[in-house]
């Protein structure tokens, strides 16, 4: 049987989209800008066979660049051009993750039955939500006591009323709130003062409103953030992808992730080995949890070194994610860049300068340099900026 070529749609707003649960949800147009703006970032996972969807092309300067450099053999199609292309054949669909609008986008894709089932039944269930990650870290610390886990009264905490948030801030004087569905960063407020102001109250109630609970955790003294990547196969095996370091704002919004980073970086807190052994129980606690039975496909797990009392300390565990992920997109990169290269792959938004300016001048001083016909240092933007693109995508190599 043929490989069944592959379809990717970047939307990470699936999470904002399970939240509502209307097939007919559309994302806020800022939100929809930056979908559209990134798509070409999911070029690194597609073969010459697989196309990603975009409606506004490419420039074919920008495609053959990223096929020179091996970064990619796939290509960009309006979803009007993907469907006309595979006259009714059977795909393998890829959004970022699914939502019940996603299901909506992508109906008049044929899939293989169980495929599609599979899908279905991920699109409409509750996976995405946070309170999942907080039963699956309370289960992982109960069963690997450890003395560089947080302790218990540190864990995340699931709570649904202002009066239980204001309680538990008397015993967490800094603590983050999370919303149950958001992404990169995003729905959580960082209370850094014993006491919730006027705007935290609003957004709690709005949260509370809508989605019924909160998760908050304590305000870790972060040192390094990380994630655990693994994927699940239909089979029911679990594969461990490796770790992946990435960088988030004070806010604990996404801002980019670590390639191949130096070994000093990456694990001077703790060694190799110790991130490789948490790994290894972290895959058992996923057989044993509702991510394993009802999901296949990429899924990281966010966690955070941090100090505390002048040691350091890890949360094995602050988000799932059981979708595609910046993580395993990082080692995708990695995988397509030169060996020997390191640096940073970051996304941009800057209200005040648009994307087009910034590649521009960056490109000017940092000319990318190619060794062996792989990219080994310099800036290539991995999105095409018009000139009035507010976002983008990029590799810094050193």
């Amino acid at each position: 049987m043929n490989q069944l070529r592959k379809i990717f749609h970047f939307n990470p707003t699936c999470e904002l989209a399970i939240a509502n649960g209307s097939p007919y949800y559309q994302a806020p147009a800022i939100l929809r800008e930056f979908e559209e703006e990134l798509a070409p970032i999911l070029l690194v996972f597609a073969s010459s066979s697989d196309h990603v969807l975009k409606e506004k092309a490419l420039p074919n300067q920008f495609m053959e660049r990223l096929g020179e450099l091996g970064l990619s053999s796939g290509s960009c199609l309006s979803k009007a051009q993907s469907l006309e292309a595979l006259k009714n054949e059977p795909v393998l669909l890829q959004p970022w993750g699914w939502s019940p609008a996603e299901l909506n986008y992508l109906s008049d894709y044929r899939q293989p039955s169980d495929i599609q089932t599979r899908s279905i039944q991920l699109a409409n269930s509750d996976l995405f939500q946070r309170k999942h990650a907080v039963q699956f870290v309370n289960d992982f610390l109960d069963e690997n006591p450890q003395p560089f886990f947080p302790e218990k009264e540190q864990r995340p905490q699931i709570l649904d009323s202002i009066e239980a948030i204001e309680s538990y801030l008397l015993q967490h004087p800094q603590m983050v709130l999370k919303s149950p569905l958001s992404s990169s960063g995003r729905g959580l407020q960082v209370i850094r003062k014993n006491k919730l102001n006027d705007s935290n109250k609003r957004w709690i109630k709005t949260i509370l409103a809508q989605q019924n609970y909160l998760v908050a955790e304590p305000l870790f003294n972060k040192k390094t953030d990380l994630s655990f990547q693994f994927e699940l196969k239909p089979s029911g095996e679990i594969l461990f992808r490796g770790i992946s370091f990435f960088q988030t704002n004070n806010n604990g919004q996404y801002l980019g992730h670590h390639i191949n980073p130096e070994t000093d970086l990456a694990y001077h807190h703790f060694h190799k080995n110790e991130l490789t052994t948490i790994a290894d129980h972290l895959s058992r606690q996923v057989r044993k949890s509702c991510f394993h039975r009802l999901y296949h496909g990429f899924l990281g797990i966010d966690a955070l070194i941090y100090e505390e009392d002048q040691h350091f300390k890890i949360q094995p565990c602050l988000e799932i994610n059981p979708r595609l992920n910046m993580g395993i997109l990082s080692q995708a990169i990695e995988q397509k860049i030169h060996p020997e290269s390191s640096g940073q792959f970051l996304t941009y938004y800057h209200p005040g300068k648009n994307y087009h300016a910034f590649a521009e001048e960056q490109a000017r001083k940092n000319p990318p340099i190619v060794t062996d016909q792989r990219l080994r240092k310099g800036f290539l933007s991995l999105t095409a900026p018009k000139s009035d693109s507010l976002f983008g995508a990029y590799l810094l190599l050193f």
